[in-house]
């Protein structure tokens, strides 16, 4: 299943991409100076999308290389944040997507978005960082 582990790391970019394109958007609506649109609503779609398909990855090479044995980093914890980070990104989206107004819209996922983005930092193994 290497083939697995490979394509969670390349999509990884794509999470991340996604993350500071919705974070962007939700910051603009925020201030002001741009409105919670259709394309803002598109991109917090393929942003939770994105996530969805990253964590269906990762619980594949779980499962598949029985990454709970060994590490307690990549067993447990690393998992469990990005499931975490997942739910966050998907109340965000349904709380923009209930608030009535663009920059309540912009503020809702400002605040969920940054704070999925950073329990993904967060749990991403320093090994896997590019530096």
């Amino acid at each position: 299943m290497e083939w697995a582990v490979t394509l969670h790391s390349y999509w990884r970019w794509i999470v991340l991409i996604a993350g500071i394109v919705v974070v962007v958007l939700g910051i603009l609506a925020f201030t002001g100076n741009r409105p919670w649109d259709a394309v803002s609503a598109r991109a917090a779609l393929v942003f939770t999308i994105v996530l969805d398909i990253q964590v269906l990855i990762g619980l594949l090479v779980w499962i598949s290389e029985q990454r709970w044995s060994g590490d307690a980093y990549l067993g447990y914890l690393h998992p469990l944040l990005m499931i975490g980070a997942v739910a966050i990104a998907h109340v965000g989206r349904a709380r923009a997507d209930r608030a009535v107004d663009s920059q309540t819209k912009g503020r809702m996922a400002t605040f969920f978005f940054v704070a999925s983005f950073i329990v993904i930092l967060v749990a991403i193994p320093l090994g896997s960082w590019p530096v």
